[in-house]
């Protein structure tokens, strides 16, 4: 059991993946409210809208959750971590218990990478900084798992690390982290091929990953012309540092 105070700033001098706290833990401790904004400014852009049910795979500290909770209606949010300290200091620290009571949230712990457990069908799932640290094999098992769980008109987000050598790519099967895992375009759209999903890379602003979008219908991805007008993200002010 981690126990820290409530006071996150200490946090901030940590390099990120440090277990010594939870704003560090699942990143730069210093981005974590940006990391958490853009998630949300991103699915929003998406056409994300209270009612709609929201998979936060990898949810982690909620640095995105605390932000989509309040959002959604009640039963509409849904996490998945197998960290489950995180959430708790995240819930004690950040949000409170009695929101994630009053918003009937639903949080499972499991490392297999499946979405089945909450028997759901969701209109978005995002997976911000999990592919980056993720093999080959565990990128094909969540990619499946999230097609069998969106529904025919969902749309999934999710950022990889991209590299255009060959070599750099890792094959490993393995989780790695904190350090990262590297992956050329066309390796991602064989890993939707292989699920059965359409993919399309946005231009929506990251400091060190690529947003990727995913969908059952092509239809519901932007062409390149509307994501580069739409999905910029571009921050006019305090841009985080890569």
């Amino acid at each position: 059991m981690h126990a820290f105070s409530s006071d996150v700033d200490p946090a901030k001098s940590l390099p990120a993946g440090s277990p010594d706290h939870y704003t560090a833990f699942v990143g730069p401790p210093d981005q974590y409210d940006f990391m958490g904004a853009t998630q949300f400014r991103l699915l929003c852009a998406l056409g994300l809208r209270e009612d709609h049910a929201l998979l936060d795979f990898g949810c982690g500290s909620l640095r995105a959750g605390r932000l989509f909770i309040p959002y959604l209606k009640r039963s509409r949010y849904f996490g998945i971590d197998p960290n489950k300290w995180l959430i708790d200091e995240a819930v004690k620290n950040e949000i409170g218990e009695s929101i994630v009571k009053i918003k009937e949230c639903s949080f499972d712990f499991n490392s297999d990478f499946d979405c089945s457990v909450f028997r759901t069908k969701f209109d978005y799932i995002i997976a911000q900084s999990i592919f980056s640290h993720a093999g080959k094999g565990q990128v094909r098992k969540a990619l499946a798992s999230f097609r069998e769980n969106l529904k025919e008109d969902g749309i999934i987000a999710a950022t990889f690390v991209l590299t255009s050598d060959q070599e750099v790519e890792h094959g490993s099967d393995e989780w790695v982290y904190p350090g990262c895992v590297y992956y050329q375009e066309s390796s991602i759209a064989e890993f939707a091929e292989e699920s059965l999903l359409y993919c399309a890379k946005i231009p929506w602003y990251h400091p060190r990953q690529s947003w990727f979008l995913f969908s059952c219908d092509i239809k519901n991805l932007p062409d390149s012309e509307t994501a580069s007008t739409y999905l910029q993200g571009t921050i006019l002010k305090n841009q985080p540092a890569a």
